[in-house]
């Protein structure tokens, strides 16, 4: 069974990841010879900052699945974000100015501040949940406090939180105990590839955990 990618920045011109048509179609290639099947287009969303436009994102997977297509490579594409946490983002998944991962309102990938967890991280994560929604927290060990103290984590996990780490990661070659300790404790979900581009952060070394069964089930 394939791999389903579910933080990807493979649009072209949206965000900081793809520049254009011809890196997405090498991303895509690079994703399939590395045994992904499905990717969730994840451009960012940040209020008041890249506030996507959910048309737009719709509208670019369509065209890119069509390059894809005539081009034989079997790669599906589908809609998402990966929304930065904000006070009222639950009332906007809500309203629809943020895409839940491949548009099926089950599941939001979830980025968090990299220093400091925000005093209303609660609020929204039990907000979310009140859609039906649940949280998978964006590539969890780049936060300080994750990082600090595994336990932080373990609570969001025991609150139905998901844990997302990105495949390069765990490379051998950076030896990060921390990132390591944290899938030893099974508190980590599934990898994800965070690609940006086809060479220096491409779509590779992935792999899906059990916590992810219903949202593959889905896509």
């Amino acid at each position: 069974m394939s791999a389903v990618d579910i933080h990807c920045h493979i649009l072209p011109g949206l965000d900081d990841g793809s520049p254009d048509a011809a890196t997405s179609l090498l991303m895509a290639r690079t994703a399939v010879e590395n045994g992904i099947g499905t990717v969730i287009a994840t451009p960012h969303w940040i209020e008041g900052e890249h506030e996507t436009d959910p048309i737009v994102v719709r509208r670019s997977v369509q065209e890119l699945q069509a390059v894809l297509d005539s081009n034989a490579i079997a790669l599906a594409i589908l809609p998402g974000n990966e929304a930065f946490i904000c006070p009222d983002l639950p009332d906007r998944v809500r309203r629809g100015d943020v895409l839940t991962l491949a548009d099926r309102k089950t599941h939001l990938l979830l980025e968090l501040p990299y220093e400091n967890l925000p005093m209303y991280f609660d609020d929204v994560v039990f907000r979310l949940q009140l859609q039906g929604i649940t949280p998978i927290l964006a590539h969890v060990e780049r936060y300080r406090y994750v990082r600090e103290d595994w336990r932080m984590l373990d609570r969001w996990v025991r609150r139905g939180c998901l844990a997302q780490i990105n495949a390069d990661s765990l490379h051998h070659g950076h030896g990060d105990e921390v990132v390591q300790s944290l899938v030893d404790r099974g508190l980590v979900a599934c990898t994800a590839t965070d690609a940006h581009d086809a060479i220096n952060r491409a779509p590779c070394g992935i792999w899906n955990g059990n916590g992810l069964d219903g949202l593959k089930r889905e896509v």
